[in-house]
């Protein structure tokens, strides 16, 4: 958050600086070299001089500036570009977790059956069992009786 207040204010100077810049630079540049004079009658602009080092510094802000503003204008697309993947996530999520109520019935409603099944199963398992009983007891009693009466 620190960093991001510095660069702001970074830019905040620069631009001013830059506005400074334009507004000297509206009137065209002369040079006047060391022994030269120069007569000017004032009008309704604002005279500034600059001696060379400070002239220097002055083009060197104006490409700090637009260096700045290079960097502003591709960390705001990276901020666009990251809202939308994060507005994507956003909707992703919504529709997981609809999906996970959705799977979470169904989980529950095919334990509930699996349930009953099993019960049923359990049911005729032993139904089954009892039929095979009565078959084995049906037989060695007719065994016995066919035995007993046809001999």
């Amino acid at each position: 958050m620190k960093k991001m207040i510095k660069l702001i204010s970074k830019i905040a100077i620069i631009i001013m600086a830059l506005f400074w810049m334009q507004n000297a630079s509206a009137q065209a540049l002369q040079f006047v070299k060391p022994g030269d004079e120069l007569h000017l009658a004032p009008t309704n602009d604002t005279l500034w001089v600059m001696n060379n080092s400070r002239m220097v510094q002055v083009i060197e802000t104006g490409k700090l500036y637009k260096l700045e503003k290079e960097k502003s204008e591709l960390l705001m697309q990276k901020c666009d570009t990251l809202r939308q993947i994060v507005t994507e996530k956003d909707s992703l999520v919504d529709i997981y977790k609809v999906d996970r109520k959705y799977y979470e019935e169904q989980l529950k409603d095919c334990r509930n059956d699996a349930i009953t099944v099993g019960k049923e199963a359990k049911k005729f398992q032993r139904r089954a069992r009892w039929a095979t009983v009565g078959i084995g007891v049906a037989a060695g009693v007719g065994f016995v009786l066919g035995a007993v009466l046809f001999k």
